[in-house]
């Protein structure tokens, strides 16, 4: 079995993937489960993310045939000669194939959403291998939080960010995803300057508690294969309206250990403000006297943490302010609801 220990990866850059849905969401007619629950995250790219060069028999990597060609990093790369490749293996694979009678190949890739064609003339290694000279990757790994799950449908909202390559900072572009179950194995505790964050333990082997369908940057999408019962909420909660949300006290429900959520209290210090990536948000901190001593305040892997006021579920979690951890951004689930895609959620609150 393979073992993954990992201090939250999926990048906070905030860049969007998926355009908004337009359309009002009458928020008070909505009931979810809100989420609290440390999950694994695995998402696998619509084709292989270029994320670096090396040099083949060149002496310096901008004589690579990918460098030459006008590959970026960052770049998807999605067929070779009309091929589709899928993996690093698929990509080593049809290569090999079209370059048995092609000096000339085209490759087919996506860069900032516009697909492309480039032509290239792979090199070929020692042993009679073609290379283009790439480093790729089809898979980002990382750990988020859910914040809310439909009760009828299974289906939910996480993280409220996008997820980003870590190396690339470029928005994933995934073909399907999973999210898995995980467990906290321990804290990194963030302080001015550094963020901290959760560190999980979550195997290839662990059971699939559900699929992705959108990545954006309000957050993943999908549906859970089953609906978990609910530590301190046995029933769901009325999301708020925008117009709502008060600045004062609220609660924010999150895993510190294990798979427990627990409850915390914190600070809606604006109920409305830009927050990163232009979007509308909240500015919170938090106030708990324990998360702050274990945590520092807001850390990685609490990104989709979700916000209690009044009784009603109001918000997520999305970052934190570096220069000081006990207070960030979070969005609200108003918005999460509204660039979904779950068309049942949205027919509920129209």
């Amino acid at each position: 079995m393979k073992i993954n220990k990992v201090l939250m990866i999926l990048s906070i850059n905030m860049l969007l993937l998926f355009p908004s849905m337009d359309g009002s969401i009458h928020a008070s007619s909505v009931k979810l489960i809100p989420g609290g629950q440390s999950i694994g995250i695995s998402l696998e790219t619509n084709g292989v993310m270029i994320v670096g060069f090396h040099s083949v028999n060149e002496t310096s990597i901008e004589d690579t045939p990918a460098s030459k060609a006008g590959l970026e990093v960052g770049d998807t790369l999605k067929k070779i000669n009309g091929v589709s490749v899928s993996t690093a293996a698929d990509l080593s694979q049809v290569l090999s194939q079209q370059t048995k009678n092609n000096k000339t190949i085209q490759l087919e890739i996506e860069r900032d959403e516009k697909v492309m064609k480039i032509s290239v003339n792979p090199t070929f290694n020692e042993d009679g291998i073609p290379q283009l000279g790439l480093y790729v990757r089809h898979h980002t790994q990382g750990i988020g939080t859910v914040s809310y799950i439909d009760p009828q449908t299974g289906q939910f909202g996480a993280l409220g960010h996008v997820v980003a390559d870590a190396e690339t900072k470029r928005a994933v572009n995934m073909r399907k995803g999973t999210v898995m179950q995980t467990h906290i194995d321990g804290i990194q505790k963030g302080i001015s300057g550094k963020p901290g964050g959760k560190i999980a333990i979550f195997s290839t082997n662990d059971a699939i508690l559900g699929s992705v369908s959108r990545n954006s940057q309000y957050g993943i999408f999908g549906k859970l294969q089953e609906i978990p019962a609910h530590e301190l909420f046995k029933s769901p909660l009325t999301v708020a309206k925008q117009s709502e949300i008060q600045e004062g006290k609220a609660e924010m429900l999150t895993v510190l250990r294990d798979n427990t959520i627990e409850k915390f209290s914190i600070e809606i210090v604006r109920s409305k403000t830009q927050a990163p990536g232009g979007i509308t948000g909240m500015l919170v901190r938090i106030t708990d006297e324990k998360l702050i001593e274990k945590t520092g305040g807001i850390i990685q892997g609490m990104s989709g943490s979700p916000i209690i006021q009044n009784g009603k579920l109001v918000g997520a979690i999305t970052h934190v302010l570096v220069h000081d951890p006990t207070s960030g951004y979070a969005l609200t689930i108003e918005e999460m609801i509204k660039q979904s895609g779950h068309n049942t959620l949205q027919k509920q609150a129209s």
